[in-house]
């Protein structure tokens, strides 16, 4: 072959296309597993600052119910922005994708669908270093939960 760059240039491509789609999908799938995981868990019960500021200031049970919504609120607040700043980067990767597909010719793009489907399958399949991510996403787990800590 006379022309080695080019290969080397296809090869590049192609394990661009692969790292920008397969974080893409990871994403997606990430996302829902932590929203499951999410509706799964019990409420933190003193949220974490509560409990922070209750041990350093010597909170009375009076001042605590009165600070206990406004830390709730807050951490509601912070839960939805940064959901939406998962959203607003998952919106800017598919536009980055159907910019990358419209550079390529229709045989990498074929290519590069079949480089998706089998990241798909990949990630479908049940390998050992995805059950970590499983178990601590809301999979499975063994014995009962653990107890939420008490005031």
């Amino acid at each position: 072959m006379n022309k080695p760059w080019k290969v080397v240039l296809a090869f590049a491509a192609v394990f661009a296309a692969g790292s920008i789609f397969g974080g893409l999908l990871m994403m997606r799938v990430g996302q829902r597993m932590v929203e499951k995981r999410r509706a799964q868990l019990p409420p933190l019960n003193p949220p974490m600052v509560l409990r922070h500021f209750s041990e350093q200031l010597d909170l009375t049970a009076a001042q605590k119910e009165k600070i206990r919504p406004m830390v709730e609120k807050a951490e509601e607040e912070m839960r939805k922005r940064r959901q939406d700043a998962l959203k607003e980067t998952g919106a800017m990767l598919r536009r980055l994708q159907q910019e990358f597909a419209a550079e390529l010719t229709p045989e990498q793009r074929k290519k590069l669908d079949k480089l998706q489907e089998k990241q798909r399958e990949r990630m479908r399949e049940d390998r050992p270093g995805m059950q970590f991510l499983r178990e601590r996403m809301g999979g499975k787990r063994e014995g009962p939960p653990p107890e939420p800590k008490k005031d």
